[in-house]
């Protein structure tokens, strides 16, 4: 039997699917106007993952290190037991959430613990840096439908990985090129963007703000600026300022581009026609990513092209924003504040926070695989009392914790949820049945709430989803009879230039940060960038076998000393592991790429030499930023 389902999992495309129950196989919907029949090879193939003879499918806790079954009954009252004698110092408790999966019923772990009062992480791992900053600029964060890319005369392209990241938004590049538009893409390399693209442009990393002020550097002195833009801004004069204080030179010597390739950015801007800029999701993860975006966004905007058909700055959206949360109920009084600590400096912080916490609940992320300094992150849980996850596969987070809680995966529950790719929300209806003890998270936190001594209450599912709608113009009916439905965005993100800040103007930034100085003994910059087989660290154990491989240009300094009949190890000052090095002479010379999601226990994982690094807005982490080197042994 063939089932309209959706993909919840952490991508922007959050495709409609068609789940063969009998087959067990996912396609695309055809009928969907933006999965239009196709889906990535990570959901395609996901009964891989729902089926792998990997899989947790029953509640296991760790005795004396070592790992075996128990009764969900024992483990729920485990968990209402210790919870219940931390209910008077919440913050002794430690809820960390990520969004490996999303939707309205995702969202029962946030609200548990906000009925505890419970701590809580602040910050992102991804892509708070790039929200804050378009935020800061616009006053909110939308931005075009991307059907209107098929509007655009000219797409650029700052970093968007078509074939990885984002393959829907490549689908509609795609089909905007058959329509005759032109597509530039501005890159570090490691990408599979030629195939989208007309013109590229290689960039160092990290430096898209020296790339995109030397062009709003040429539109000054062009004398080409519309006065009817710059009206609608509200620092214009600092910025100009700011702009004519800066020499071209030196902006292209930053961004290591020739100053033929800005003109030539230059020209796609200034030329007629609407011009569609798209920010790639890699841009913030560097020390100065916040200005990177900013930068970005205030070229398009300064050429003309934001509030327009066929125009716009493309970064993100909440995946949310079709959708209201609902709340949890608790006979005891919430806390007014909750402990917050830095999601990308977790070990440091579990470290020196007093009073020590006592409880930590993980759901939604591979804390241990994702983030910086993985070794330390998986210290600190061990230090912890009492660690329990939600996790289907013993990996990294796992091993580290002492209650593993199987959950129900994607096609095994029911969900409704949203993009931050299209306006469309989607119900991911359950297609198959769950293996073994297996059991989706809201379940198991409403049972977990209903043993505390003052009870944590769930809305029961049918409200928690009228909740979520009933702003939306979307309903319930819509959802579940055809699998998705539009919500009421506009097309045009900031229509006439009419912003949400306060005056309703653009702000500009009014600061450009140098790079940062480089460790000579580490003079290469690690790039884990996304993988195209699997989502995040879902990778099969039988894939993580061997010595990882990392790529460079052969016009890198490495490639001509290495010598690769030998050991190499990728070293920075938190520490090394060996690789295999290829090549790759798309990427910049500075570059190292090692793709992201393989585990610690496997020698995979670069995070275990990623140095905890706060971005310059956003508390996200400057994975980008690692220094490195490579080195025979």
């Amino acid at each position: 039997m063939k089932v309209i389902s959706a993909c919840t999992q952490n991508c922007p495309d959050a495709c409609s699917c068609i789940v063969d129950t009998e087959k067990r196989t996912v396609s695309g919907n055809p009928e969907h106007p933006i999965t239009r029949g196709v889906v990535c090879g990570k959901v395609k193939n996901f009964f891989q993952h729902l089926d792998s003879e990997e899989r947790i499918t029953q509640p296991m806790q760790k005795k004396d290190g070592v790992f075996a079954p128990i009764g969900w009954d024992e483990a729920l009252d485990l968990c209402a037991e210790k919870l219940d004698a931390l209910r008077k110092t919440p913050e002794k408790i430690l809820h960390i959430h990520g969004h490996g999966y999303r939707g309205v019923f995702a969202q029962a772990s946030t609200a548990f613990f906000e009925a505890l009062g419970s701590g809580k992480t602040k910050g992102s791992i991804c892509d708070n840096a790039g929200i804050e900053a378009m935020i800061s600029c616009c006053g909110s964060l939308t931005a075009n439908d991307p059907q209107d890319l098929l509007n655009a005369r000219r797409i650029v392209n700052w970093g968007r990985d078509f074939s990885r990241s984002s393959i829907h938004t490549g689908l509609i590049v795609k089909e905007a090129r058959k329509r005759g538009t032109e597509v530039l893409t501005i890159t570090v390399g490691n990408d599979g963007n030629a195939a989208f693209s007309d013109e590229t442009i290689t960039i160092k990393p990290g430096t898209d703000r020296f790339l995109a002020a030397a062009v709003i550097k040429l539109y000054v002195e062009s004398g080409l600026l519309d006065s009817g833009v710059i009206g609608r801004t509200s620092n214009w004069h600092v910025f100009r300022g700011l702009v004519e204080s800066l020499s071209l030179e030196e902006l292209c010597a930053a961004c290591e581009v020739p100053v033929e390739d800005v003109e030539m950015l230059f020209d796609w801007y200034e030329q007629p026609g609407a011009v569609a800029t798209l920010v790639g999701w890699g841009m913030q993860r560097y020390v100065n990513g916040g200005e990177n975006v900013q930068f970005v966004a205030s070229l398009g905007m300064l050429s003309g092209h934001m509030g327009r058909k066929g125009g716009g700055v493309y970064y993100s959206f909440s995946s949310g924003r079709n959708l209201k949360k609902w709340q949890a109920e608790t006979d005891l009084p919430v806390p007014a504040e909750r402990r917050e600590m830095l999601l990308f400096d977790l070990p440091a912080e579990l470290r020196k926070v007093d009073p020590a916490v006592e409880f930590v609940f993980i759901d939604g992320i591979n804390v241990v695989n994702q983030i910086p300094d993985s070794l330390g992150m998986a210290a600190g849980l061990e230090r912890a009392p009492f660690v329990v996850c939600m996790e289907g596969f013993m990996n990294d987070t796992a091993l580290a914790s002492d209650l593993v809680l199987p959950p129900a995966y994607l096609f095994e529950r029911d969900e409704v949820a949203g993009s931050w790719l299209h306006n469309f929300v989607q119900y991911s209806r359950q297609t198959v049945e769950t293996p073994g003890q297996c059991r989706d998270i809201y379940d198991v936190l409403a049972d977990m709430g209903a043993r505390l001594e003052s009870p944590v209450r769930f809305p029961n599912r049918g409200r928690c989803i009228s909740i979520a709608v009933e702003d939306s113009g979307i309903s319930p009916e819509e959802l579940s009879e055809k699998g998705y439905a539009r919500g009421h965005w506009p097309m045009v993100a900031y229509e006439g230039m009419r912003f949400d800040t306060l005056d309703r103007k653009f702000l500009f930034p009014e600061n450009l940060s140098p790079e940062p100085a480089r460790d000579p003994d580490y003079p290469l910059l690690l790039l884990s960038l996304v993988q195209g087989r699997h989502m995040q660290s879902q990778v099969p154990e039988t894939e993580q076998r061997g010595i990882p491989t990392v790529w460079i240009s052969r016009k890198s300094p490495a490639w001509t000393f290495l010598d690769m009949e030998r050991d190499i190890y990728l070293a920075s000052p938190l520490g090394s592991m060996q690789v295999r090095v290829e090549s790759d002479d798309t990427l910049h010379p500075a570059a190292v790429v090692m793709r992201r999601g393989g585990w610690t226990k496997f020698g995979q994982n670069p995070n275990v030499i990623i140095q905890p690094r706060s971005t310059d807005m956003g508390d996200t982490a400057a994975y980008y930023s690692q220094g490195v080197r490579l080195e025979n042994r």
